[in-house]
């Protein structure tokens, strides 16, 4: 699949080129995107082929401005999940989320909206979202989600449900943070730690030993802090805040060891067995699934709806699942990909990302190209770039229209996709190949948005490094 080789073209390219070496942007696996010339030289240009466009414009203030999005309110209605995938990194992607997640809910209701986090940010960010002062959600953020919030991107959806909140209080919204513990020494520290302190006369020199043996991702961590969790619920405990109850922080010490676990032994199986267990357990996010509407959102591989895996796999991919396995949402799941193309490097031309929030392996790798060619004067800061070796006809005719509709997502309806799938038999086998493979990838999902392009999404300083 075409989005696998993308995340495994990134993290392959771990080792820096030096500038005595690079010759060119292909030193860094970068390619210039097309002209506008450039661009029309495809086979389909001259081929009648009618598309449709979205605004990559974010939600404006007052949540009134959806007319490219209507065709969302027979489906906000017909469904009870709605997965929007992404390629991951950008801010025009991050924009139109915001937009169709403001939509549907503008269309209809849908009280949960998954995001791909780990679990235990969940009740830090649902307590901000529930905060009607400015000033007091300022205070909270800065003290609690300041080195939690990877981008500018995430902070702002986040302010943005903030503020329907306040202006829909029949429709209030409710985030869920569905991802493993990437961030686990960090949370042993910050979250498992302090709570255990709280527990009447605990040792807590003890404490710290145990904590160490979670940093160090030593299984003997899951044996020791059982009793100390049972003592907890004994005393029915409670942290800094009514949310860190017993319950939230087991729930965080499972979702710990199926970080372990993923890490140890196999990524794809035990990361995707603890997202589905997040699904049907009630102790997670069990009750919204089975009883009332969601939102997925994440990367493309985990919203396939229209692909089923063969040999009981469904669980690999949250739309698989909860289209063809899971009793309660059935035929009920409507899966929209957003796919990036292209990318700028903006903002980030000159952040060091060690003063920032911990990024994940793609963005880094993203990241570190970008700015190696931006240093070597290969690259300019505000020019679109190829960073997966996106170079087949098909691209060419993505960014040929993004000349022409500029600023917007491009989405090529079904009956016209009929058209482009015909025309293909007549190419070349090299390029009909390309066609077939973008078809496959298009119809895992319902509707498929192509993004020409985009700056990359901007990493957050830590608290304390701005």
């Amino acid at each position: 699949m075409k989005l696998r080789k993308i995340i495994i073209l990134s993290l392959l390219f771990s080792s820096s080129v030096t500038f005595s070496q690079t010759k060119s942007l292909a030193d860094f696996e970068i390619s210039e995107i097309y002209s506008k010339a450039e661009a029309k030289e495809n086979v389909f240009e001259n081929f009648d082929i009618e598309i449709e466009t979205v605004s990559l414009n974010d939600v404006d203030s007052d949540f009134t401005r959806f007319d490219d999005l209507i065709w969302l309110k027979s489906i906000s209605k017909e469904n009870k999940i709605v997965l929007l995938g992404e390629t991951h990194c950008s801010k025009n992607i991050k924009n139109l989320k915001n937009r169709i997640i403001i939509a549907l809910n503008k269309f209809d209701y849908f009280p949960l909206v998954i995001i791909e986090n780990p679990y235990s940010f969940t009740p830090f960010v649902n307590h901000f979202i529930q905060l009607k002062s400015k000033e007091e959600s300022k205070t909270f953020f800065k003290k609690e989600l300041s080195n939690m919030i990877y981008t500018k991107e995430d902070s702002i959806f986040i302010e943005h449900i903030r503020v329907w909140n306040i202006q829909n209080p029949n429709k209030k919204i409710q985030l869920g943070c569905i991802d493993l513990e990437w961030q686990y020494g960090k949370m042993c520290e910050e979250i498992l730690k302090p709570y255990f302190y709280k527990l009447k006369d605990i040792d807590t020199g003890k404490i710290d030993k145990i904590i160490e043996l979670g940093k160090n991702q030593s299984n003997q961590f899951f044996v020791e802090i059982e009793p100390l969790l049972a003592e907890a619920k004994k005393q029915n405990l409670q942290g800094a805040y009514p949310f860190i109850d017993s319950q939230y922080i087991e729930n965080v010490i499972d979702n710990f060891s199926a970080t372990n676990n993923t890490i140890r032994y196999s990524f794809d199986y035990y990361r995707q067995k603890a997202i589905i267990d997040k699904i049907k357990s009630d102790n997670y996010f069990g009750d919204y699934f089975k009883n009332q509407k969601v939102i997925m959102h994440g990367g493309g591989d985990h919203m396939k709806s229209k692909f089923f895996y063969p040999n009981g796999g469904n669980f690999l991919s949250e739309g698989s699942y909860l289209n063809y396995d899971f009793k309660f949402t059935k035929n009920k799941v409507f899966s929209i990909m957003i796919s990036g193309l292209s990318f700028s490097l903006g903002e980030m031309k000159d952040i060091n990302l060690d003063d920032c929030v911990s990024q994940g392996a793609v963005y880094k790798s993203i990241l570190k190209r970008m700015q190696s060619a931006y240093n070597a004067d290969l690259l300019k800061e505000n020019k679109n770039y190829f960073l997966f070796g996106l170079r087949t006809d098909f691209e060419k005719f993505i960014i040929s229209k993004s000349y022409e509709y500029k600023n917007s997502g491009i989405i090529i309806p079904e009956n016209e996709w009929h058209k482009i799938t015909a025309y293909s038999t007549e190419l070349n086998a090299e390029k009909r190949k390309t066609i077939e493979n973008e078809n496959e990838e298009r119809i895992a999902f319902d509707v498929y948005i192509y993004i020409p392009n985009s700056p990359i999404t901007i990493a957050r300083k830590m608290f304390g490094n701005n």
